[in-house]
């Protein structure tokens, strides 16, 4: 019995232990033959190996060939980018073993003089009670969320929405319309025959699924133009996604029913930034600058420099957009969410921020590993020797919608 990658099963191999999806629904028993549907099925639910007889034994994770001292310069930089972190905590010392072989297979290892740069900076000054009057002042000239999204507010939270009114509604928007008929054609699903109407998609992924995507990709587009020199949005993007992905795949993990909800959340859990990044572009930059100078979390930065972080400055503008409540909660508190009123929810994608960021998947300005909630952590009750599984399946979806973010 050997483990195997979905993508090198071929049809008529023997399954060696049963298959279950990430909700811990059997999809295949063992013993079974493997067909061609269930090849096509284990990657729609994010099964990235499984383990069947005859197999080759698959090699360490590492590479029998892996370079000692590229793998010690990945430990290195691990350890200066968890300078704030607690390593001594379980949960952090699985992430950062996890987190150290994910950075060598994919040559994510950073070189530790990138990790010291000396950025040029503004003194502090009085900035905190200039920026909450900016702010203040800005709130009338922000962009104006897509109709859309109200739309499709209203449709999911009326119960008997069907899935040509979620259509209706996406289909006013012609580039949304586009890109998430890509979605659904791609490998993240696997679906045999190609898909050319929304109404088809929603039937069969779901109403709430493809709300959320279309909720959160509506949201973002609104960012699109964000200057490089302040922040790469296709990297942005891929945090974002990551830690929706990761969201989604932690709440199943926990058979919580807010999958979807928990997937927007994740995508949209930095929303304060983007806001920051495109209306205060100086102070941003700077702050930045100010947190690699000082080998300091971004975060607190943000709060020591404005006088708020940019949880709150998201959770202002998802109130004035009216975005769910939930969303709402768990965004704000993403960063300490033993606080929130929905203390689980807002934890997950606390955990998934963490854990992209260990990753080293895109970012969205900060350069290290936030601080674990242990409170909160604790109110999850996730056993740590989930989370090698957790990522396996997350970022198997993840090389499936990658490429659609450079749409």
């Amino acid at each position: 019995m050997n483990a195997l990658k979905t993508d090198k099963l071929k049809a008529g191999q023997i399954l060696a232990e049963e298959v279950r999806d990430i909700n811990g629904r059997l999809l295949l028993a063992k013993g079974s033959e493997i067909q061609p549907n269930h090849i096509r099925i284990f990657k729609i639910w994010g099964i990235s190996e499984v383990n069947v007889t005859g197999a080759p034994k698959r090699k360490d994770k590492l590479g029998p060939t892996l370079n000692p001292e590229f793998f010690e310069q990945a430990q290195k930089s691990m350890k200066t980018l968890c300078r704030h972190v607690d390593l001594d905590h379980p949960a952090i010392r699985e992430i950062f073993k996890l987190a150290v072989q994910f950075r060598c297979s994919h040559n994510l290892v950073e070189e530790e003089s990138n990790l010291h740069i000396t950025e040029t900076e503004m003194p502090l000054n009085a900035q905190k009670l200039d920026f909450i009057s900016e702010l203040n002042k800005k709130q009338i000239i922000l962009p104006e969320i897509p109709s859309v999204v109200f739309e499709l507010n209203e449709v999911i939270a009326n119960p008997m929405s069907s899935a040509e009114h979620i259509a209706e509604v996406v289909n006013r928007s012609p580039s949304l319309t586009a890109l998430l008929l890509k979605i659904v054609n791609s490998s993240f699903y696997g679906f045999p025959s190609k898909i050319g109407k929304v109404s088809h998609a929603v039937t069969l992924i779901g109403i709430r699924e493809i709300s959320g995507l279309a909720l959160g990709i509506s949201v973002l587009s609104i960012f699109k133009n964000i200057p490089k020199n302040i922040i790469d949005m296709y990297s942005f993007l891929k945090h974002s996604l990551a830690c929706g992905i990761l969201s989604r795949v932690l709440a199943a993990h926990l058979n919580s029913n807010q999958t979807e909800q928990l997937f927007v959340s994740g995508l949209l859990h930095d929303l304060g930034r983007l806001i920051l990044y495109i209306h205060f572009p100086k102070e941003s930059l700077n702050m930045i600058s100010r947190s690699r100078n000082r080998s300091k979390l971004l975060l607190k930065e943000e709060t020591d420099y404005l006088g708020c972080d940019h949880a709150e400055v998201g959770k202002g503008f998802m109130k004035q957009w009216k975005l769910p409540l939930a969303l709402e909660n768990n965004v704000y508190y993403h960063h300490n969410p033993s606080e929130a009123r929905q203390v689980v929810p807002a934890a997950i994608v606390h955990l998934a921020d963490i854990m992209v960021n260990s990753l080293g998947i895109g970012s969205s300005g900060e350069r290290y590993v936030p601080p674990l909630d242990n409170a909160a952590w604790e109110e999850l009750e996730l056993p740590v020797s989930s989370f090698e599984k957790v990522i396996g399946q997350a970022t198997h979806q993840f090389k499936a919608l990658e490429a659609i973010l450079h749409v």
